[in-house]
């Protein structure tokens, strides 16, 4: 009985508690959503990112060394600025970090300029929609190579069902145990 409640308890100690600080830290650990890519826009054009941030490039000084770029949404503009190479832009909507994106190269030509941006990294915006992602089953993707199995979508956060299973284990063996020794006497 003693080991029963002892693998019960151990299995229920990697949930965190409601008010636990470590689990409100991992809610607000951002998902990366555009890793360390390049990307590259011309004068006048624009990159449609994830979540239907667009970053455009209205313009750039005669010497070519500096763009004016534009951040939007849904063609509603959020914020803009005047970089150069080597500059970073940083886009926060409500202390959340959403893009961060540096200037690598402003190449420039008789007409207009291609800006290299690079590293890009764009972190999912939690007032949005999760960007939906095209999902390759097991079975007909050669790239999945990994050992890890999925884990379960209805399996609560945080629960280690190996854990669980080796406590179950624990306790049917010391029942068994003890039964064989109860049987003797």
């Amino acid at each position: 009985m003693i080991f029963f409640l002892f693998s019960i308890i151990i299995s229920f100690t990697a949930l965190p508690a409601a008010g636990d600080d470590k689990h409100d830290n991992n809610e607000r650990l951002s998902i990366i959503l555009i890793d360390g890519d390049e990307i590259y826009v011309r004068s006048g054009n624009y990159y449609t990112l994830l979540q239907d941030y667009q970053i455009h490039v209205k313009g750039a000084n005669s010497e070519g060394n500096r763009v004016w770029i534009e951040l939007r949404r849904d063609d509603v503009f959020l914020e803009d600025a005047i970089v150069g190479k080597g500059d970073t832009f940083v886009y926060s909507n409500n202390s959340t970090e959403i893009l961060n994106l540096t200037v690598e190269t402003i190449y420039g030509g008789a007409s207009g300029v291609l800006v290299k941006f690079s590293p890009v990294y764009q972190y999912l915006d939690p007032k949005l929609p999760a960007p939906q992602t095209e999902s390759i089953s097991p079975e007909n993707s050669s790239d999945n190579n990994s050992s890890v199995s999925p884990v379960s979508k209805n399996q609560a956060e945080g629960f280690d069902i190996p854990l669980f299973l080796l406590s179950i284990g624990a306790v049917l063996l010391m029942t068994g145990v003890f039964a064989g020794i109860y049987k003797k006497k």
